[in-house]
C-alpha cells in the first residue's frame, strides 16, 4: 500500500487517532500525518458532549481534562448539560454545612463558560435543558412568580449565555443523532442507553445517569447506537451511601460532513486524565 492508503486504513480503524500514532502506524513523517488529519477534519464534523458537571460540586480535574480535550481537538459543536446544580433550590434535604451560595455557583459556571469560549472561539456551543436547570425555572414559576417576568432573570441572561455565544436548547438533533439530557435511570451501565433508544427509536447521546455506557442495535431501518456520556461531577456525593457507580468521561461523535456515517466514542477520564489519539490529555 502507498503511504496515503496506509494512513487511510489506520484512520478508518480509529477516527480519533492522533498524528503521532498515525505517523507510527502508517510509517510516515509527523508532518505528513498532520496534513492528512487536517484534510480529514475538513470532511468531518466533531461534536463533543460534556455532561453533568453540577457546579459547584464538580470535579475540577475532570472538568479541566475535558476542557483541555476541547482545546486540543477544536470540535465543531460542543453540547453541555447539567453544568449547574442549583443545590439551594433543591426540594431535597440540604446539608447546612454547605457554604456555597447560588451566586457562587453562577460565578463559577460562568468562568467555565468564558474559558471554554476562549479555548474554542469558532465552536458552536449549546446548553441543553435538564432537571437541575429546571430547578431554577420551577422556583421562578412558583415561589418567585412575581419576579419571573424580569428580563434579568431570563435563563439566557442570568446564566450569561448570550455573552459567551451559547445557545439554550431543549435538545439537539444532528444528522439523526439526538443529544439530550435524559430522564431514565436504570441500574447498570448501558441499560439506560437501551431504554433511551427504545423510547426515541433513533441514535443518541445522553447524560443524567453519571455513567459511561454504549448500546448498539440493528433493525430493519438500519444500525443505531446510544451512549451514556458519564459525568464531570464529584464521585462521592453526600446523598449516596457507599460507592456511587458513576464514571467521569465525555463523548465524541464524529460525523461525515457530506454523508450519513457517524462514529460514537465515549472517552473515560480517570484521575483527571484521558488517553485519546495515542496521547495522554490532562488539564
Amino acid at each position: 500500500m502507498s503511504p496515503e492508503q496506509r494512513m487511510e486504513s489506520a484512520y478508518r480503524d480509529n477516527p480519533g487517532i492522533g498524528r503521532y500514532r498515525l505517523a507510527d502506524e502508517a510509517g510516515v513523517g509527523e508532518k505528513t500525518a498532520r496534513l492528512f488529519l487536517d484534510r480529514q477534519k475538513s470532511s468531518m464534523v466533531n461534536v463533543v458532549s460534556l455532561t453533568d458537571w453540577h457546579v459547584p460540586y464538580h470535579d475540577e480535574k475532570a472538568v479541566n481534562c475535558a476542557l483541555k480535550f476541547c482545546e486540543v481537538t477544536q470540535p465543531d459543536i460542543i453540547v453541555m448539560h447539567e453544568v449547574h446544580d442549583f443545590y439551594e433550590l433543591s426540594r431535597f434535604s440540604k446539608d447546612p454545612a454547605r457554604k456555597e451560595t447560588l451566586q457562587d455557583e453562577l460565578d463559577i459556571a460562568t468562568k467555565y463558560f468564558r474559558r471554554l469560549r476562549k479555548l474554542c472561539p469558532d465552536a458552536r456551543i449549546m446548553l441543553l435543558e435538564s432537571n437541575h436547570l429546571d430547578r431554577l425555572r420551577r422556583f421562578l414559576w412558583t415561589e418567585g412568580r412575581p419576579l419571573a417576568s424580569l428580563r434579568a432573570l431570563k435563563l439566557e441572561t442570568l446564566l450569561e449565555l448570550d455573552q459567551h455565544g451559547i445557545e439554550l436548547r431543549e435538545n439537539f438533533n444532528y444528522k439523526g443523532v439526538l443529544f439530550k439530557h435524559g430522564d431514565i435511570v436504570r441500574q447498570q451501565s448501558a441499560y439506560t442507553a437501551k431504554g433511551e433508544f427504545e423510547r426515541e427509536g433513533c441514535a443518541g447521546v445522553t447524560g443524567h445517569t453519571h455513567r459511561l455506557g454504549s448500546f448498539f442495535v440493528r433493525k430493519r431501518g438500519g444500525s443505531y447506537a446510544w451512549v451514556e456520556s458519564g459525568c464531570l461531577c464529584e464521585l462521592e456525593p453526600e446523598y449516596v451511601n457507599g460507592v456511587a457507580n458513576w464514571q467521569h468521561g465525555i463523548t465524541l461523535v464524529t460525523f461525515e460532513r457530506d454523508g450519513s456515517q457517524y462514529y460514537m466514542q465515549p472517552i473515560p477520564i480517570i484521575k483527571g486524565q484521558m488517553i485519546y489519539g495515542g496521547r495522554k490529555i490532562m488539564g
